[in-house]
C-alpha cells in the first residue's frame, strides 16, 4: 500500500481537531470536574488507569467541542452573506450601510471579496445537475468537493488540508470560550489570564474563519479550472439592453457646515483630466449597483444614492459611450481600494473650474440645484 502524507496530514489534523482540543479542556478542568463525576475513584486514579480515563474524557470532549464548533459555520456563513458585493446591493437598494465595526471584521477575512468565483460555479452547477433536477439537492462548497473527488483528487487534498487546519481552530476557540466562560469562577487562575484568552479567542476565530475561506475559495477555483480545461459548459452570457447605458457613476457630495462639497477623481488614462467616478456595467449588475460599486473602488468613499440625475455621452477611442449618472451622498470611508485614486472635495466653484468635461460642469450644476431644491424648495423653485 503506497503511502500519502498530504492524505496523512489531513488525517492527522482532522483527528488533532478532536483529541487536542478535548484533552486542553479535560487537563484544565479535570480537578473540578473529576472528582463530580467519579468521586472518591478519582483520587485513586494511578498509572495506566489515568491515562486511559485521560484518553477517554479527551476523546469525549473533543466530539462534544467538535459538535459545538458547527455552530460557528452558521457565523462564518453570515459573514460570508456580507461580503463587499453584498454591501454594495445592500447601499444601492436600501441606502444602508453596515456599522464600521462589522465591515472592519469582514474586510479583515475576506478583503474585496465579491463572491464572482461562487456565482460562476453556482452556474455550472445548475447546468451540470440541471437534467437530474437537483441543483438543490446539495449545496455548492459540497458539490465541488464532490466533483474534485471525482475529477481531480490532488485538487480535492489542497482544499481538504484547508478545511482541516478550520476545524482545529475552530475546536479551539470553541475552548477557549469555555474556558473564558469558566475563569471568574476558578478562584487559583489569576484574572490578568482573562485578556490574553480573550487575544487568544479572537486570533483562532481569525485563522479559522480565514481558512475556511481558503477552502471554499479553493474548491471553485479548482472547479472553474476544470471546467475551462474540459470544455464542457458554456454559461450563457447576459446580455444588456440595446438602449441601456453601459457604464454609471455618480455626483458624490458631502456638507461641511452649510457648504456643499462634491467629489472629483483623476481620469484613469489622464491624470491631468478630473472627471466623476464612473465605471462599466458589469454583467447581472444594476446601474445603482455600479455607481456605488465605481464610487467606493475608486475613492474608497460609501455613498448613498439620494435621486437620478440624467445621462451622459462621451466619444472614448471613437465610440459614444452614455453613462447613468445619479446624485449621491457620502455616508462613510472604507480602507483604501485597489483603485483608489487621487480624488479631491471640491466647493462647486472650485469643481466646475477643476473639472475637465463640460458634460461633468453641467451634472455638477444639475446636483446642486438638486441639493438646493431638497434643502428649501420654497426659495430654490424658481431655479429650476
Amino acid at each position: 500500500m503506497n503511502f500519502d502524507p498530504q492524505k496523512f496530514f489531513i488525517g492527522l489534523m482532522d483527528f488533532f481537531s478532536i483529541l487536542l482540543p478535548g484533552a486542553l479542556l479535560t487537563w484544565l478542568l479535570m480537578g473540578e470536574v473529576g472528582p463530580v463525576v467519579l468521586g472518591d475513584r478519582y483520587a485513586k486514579l494511578d498509572g495506566a488507569q489515568a491515562w486511559a480515563a485521560f484518553l477517554f474524557t479527551s476523546y469525549l470532549f473533543g466530539h462534544l467541542i467538535f459538535l459545538l464548533g458547527s455552530w460557528l459555520d452558521e457565523f462564518y456563513d453570515w459573514a460570508r452573506r456580507y461580503t463587499l458585493n453584498t454591501q454594495i446591493a445592500l447601499l444601492a437598494r436600501r441606502g444602508r450601510l453596515l456599522p464600521w465595526l462589522a465591515r472592519t471584521l469582514i474586510w479583515l477575512v475576506f478583503k474585496r471579496e465579491r463572491n464572482l468565483a461562487v456565482e460562476c460555479v453556482s452556474k455550472i452547477k445548475r447546468q451540470a445537475l440541471g437534467p437530474l433536477q437537483a441543483q438543490d439537492a446539495v449545496n455548492t462548497f459540497q458539490w465541488c468537493k464532490s466533483l474534485l473527488n471525482a475529477e481531480s483528487p490532488a485538487s480535492l487534498s489542497v482544499v481538504q488540508r484547508f478545511e482541516a487546519d478550520s476545524k482545529f481552530f475552530r475546536c479551539f476557540a470553541v475552548v477557549l470560550l469555555l474556558l473564558l466562560i469558566a475563569w471568574p469562577w476558578q478562584h487559583q487562575w489569576p484574572l490578568a489570564g482573562i485578556p490574553v484568552v480573550l487575544a487568544l479567542l479572537l486570533l483562532a476565530l481569525w485563522r479559522y474563519m480565514e481558512q475556511r475561506y481558503k477552502a471554499t475559495n479553493q474548491a471553485y477555483w479548482s472547479v472553474i479550472t476544470l471546467t475551462a480545461q474540459g470544455g464542457k459548459v458554456s454559461l450563457d452570457k447576459l446580455t444588456s439592453k440595446a438602449a441601456s447605458p453601459t457604464h454609471a457613476g455618480g455626483v458624490v457630495l458631502r456638507l461641511r457646515g452649510n457648504t456643499a462639497e462634491y467629489l472629483l477623481v483623476e481620469a484613469t488614462n489622464d491624470p491631468t483630466q478630473w472627471v466623476l467616478p464612473k465605471g462599466h456595467v458589469e454583467e447581472g449588475e444594476q446601474h445603482r449597483e455600479t455607481a456605488v460599486r465605481e464610487v467606493y473602488e475608486e475613492t474608497g468613499a460609501w455613498a448613498r444614492i439620494v435621486g437620478d440625475l440624467s445621462d451622459a455621452t462621451w466619444s472614448v477611442d471613437g465610440s459614444a459611450v452614455t453613462t447613468r449618472f445619479f446624485l449621491m451622498r457620502a455616508i462613510g470611508r472604507g480602507l483604501r481600494q485597489e483603485k483608489d485614486r487621487r480624488h479631491e472635495w471640491l466647493t462647486l466653484p472650485e469643481a466646475i473650474a477643476k473639472a475637465s468635461h463640460i458634460e461633468t460642469r453641467e451634472l455638477l450644476q444639475t446636483a446642486e440645484r438638486r441639493r438646493a431644491l431638497a434643502a428649501d424648495p420654497s426659495t430654490t423653485a424658481s431655479r429650476l
